[in-house]
Parts: C-alpha cells; sequence; structure tokens
C-alpha cells in the first residue's frame, strides 16, 4: 500500500493517513469552517526535481452543496470529482485560497459516499477512480465573482 499523509489547510502538522481513517476525516470536515480543507499527499521526501510532490487530493466541505475533490496527479491538467458528466450554470460561490471567488456548477460537489469512494481509491492506488466522473480543470463553466465597487452589489463577469 502507497503512504500518504494528510495536512488541514489552517494546521502546520502532517498526519499519517490511510483508508481505515476516511470516514472520519471526511465527517470531521463537516464540523470545520469550508476554507479549513484537507490536502492528502505522499509521505515520501522531495527528490531533487520535485519528484515525489504528486499525487495530491485536495478536499473541502461546503455544507449546502457537499464535498469538493480535486485530483492533481503528474499531468499537467488536474480533475474535479462530479455527480455528472453534465454540468449545469454555475451558482456556487467557492473562494479560490483567498485570491478570489468564483462561480461554479452544483455537480462539482459530491456527496459523503462519492467522496469516500474517491479518497479511499486514492489511497490505495495514488490516483483517480476511473469509475468516477471526472471533470478536467478547464472543462467546465465558471465565473469571476467581482468584489463590490463602493455602494454597488457584487456581480459576476462571465469568463467561461
Amino acid at each position: 500500500m502507497l503512504k500518504f499523509k494528510y495536512i488541514k489547510v489552517a494546521d502546520r502538522r502532517y498526519r499519517s493517513l490511510n483508508p481505515t481513517h476516511v470516514t472520519s476525516i471526511l465527517r470531521a470536515m463537516q464540523k470545520r469552517p469550508t476554507w479549513e480543507g484537507v490536502i492528502v499527499s505522499p509521505d515520501a521526501k522531495l527528490g531533487p526535481d520535485g519528484q515525489g510532490q504528486y499525487p495530491i487530493l485536495s478536499l473541502a466541505w461546503y455544507p449546502e452543496q457537499g464535498y469538493e475533490v480535486h485530483c492533481i496527479e503528474q499531468e499537467p491538467i488536474s480533475h474535479f470529482l462530479a455527480i455528472s458528466e453534465e454540468l449545469s450554470k454555475p451558482t456556487v460561490c467557492v473562494e479560490l485560497g483567498g485570491q478570489g471567488q468564483e462561480l461554479w456548477p452544483c455537480e462539482l460537489f459530491v456527496p459523503f459516499a462519492m467522496a469516500s469512494t474517491a479518497l479511499k481509491h486514492f489511497l490505495q492506488t495514488g490516483g483517480r477512480d476511473s469509475s468516477l466522473p471526472w471533470i478536467r480543470i478547464n472543462a467546465f463553466p465558471r465565473h469571476k465573482v467581482r468584489p463590490r465597487k463602493s455602494g454597488s452589489p457584487a456581480h459576476a463577469n462571465s469568463d467561461a
């Protein structure tokens, strides 16, 4: 079995992670703020060229929508787990690591069972479960949300 570790976004301490911890990790996320996601990465020392830093699975919990599951493998394009390969118009506001906000399709937020299946598979194989629907990061519609201008409500700008 591969060895992985995880860190909470607001923490500095890595913890060992294996498939038996998946349920407790996902349930604990439901009790924390949305911005305090979990990042799962290989439990290995990095090579001189950065080798060993991938794959990464990033998880976030959105109480009204579900889990956001983002898989970054060694290929240049990462993927998001989705409940369907057909996507609706972007309606869910997502904070991009403090760098801005976007609206994303609701299908990119999955229930507990899908997040659990994806994370267990990732921990066992180091990759995405091909039996689940994954959407390339550059293949879904999104809208940037502009910050408020003095006295005016925030509005969306289409970038799709």
